[in-house]
């Protein structure tokens, strides 16, 4: 079974992940995911593929052919995903998170997704550290009036997600715990 695209959750066929993050600074560089396409045999260019045919090689070394582009979620002006439920770290964010990363050259294979790894890019504190790095998304003081305000923000958040059946009563305050530790290390 194949995932499908959804109109609006997705990018379009050769849409990169750096078109989509190269408005966030000092992120991706010119070393972004190009799967290669591989032939591995016959059987399964010409789709004959069964479990046997799956299991077996009949072209070695596979010949490459042209890199494909990966796809990852559509997101929103900060980088977010904008598919699925919002929790509220992407509601009232304070980062830009996503559920992959690029691999590090010191570990190989630095044009190749650490899917799963996400990464977490937390915005400038102020307008001023936003207008020194040129990153494009508000920052933390422009977006919240205060501490409380943005636990203020988060609570509502965590309200709609209860009353829509998205999240438990009992999970409302650890959500504010954890947004108050969020806030603490990036605000």
């Amino acid at each position: 079974m194949y995932a499908r695209l959804l109109p609006g959750y997705g990018f379009p066929v050769g849409l990169d992940i750096a078109d989509k993050h190269a408005h966030i600074p000092a992120w991706l560089t010119n070393a972004y995911s190009k799967l290669i396409r591989h032939h591995l045999g016959v059987s399964l260019q010409q789709g004959k593929i069964s479990d046997a045919g799956m299991r077996r090689i009949t072209l070695a070394p596979p010949k490459t052919g042209a890199p494909y582009g990966t796809r990852v979620a559509a997101v929103n002006g900060d980088g977010n995903e904008i598919g699925g439920v919002v929790l509220p770290e992407l509601a009232v964010p304070l980062a830009t998170h996503t559920g992959w990363n690029l691999r590090h050259a010191d570990i190989g294979g630095a044009e190749q997704l650490l899917v799963f790894a996400g990464a977490t890019l937390p915005f400038a504190k102020t307008r001023h550290e936003r207008a020194a790095s040129a990153d494009p998304r508000p920052a933390v003081a422009e977006r919240y009036g205060s501490r409380d305000d943005y636990l203020r923000r988060v609570r509502t958040a965590a309200r709609i997600l209860v009353e829509d059946g998205y999240l438990l009563e009992e999970d409302v305050e650890p959500s504010l715990a954890f947004a108050a530790r969020m806030w603490e290390a990036w605000a």
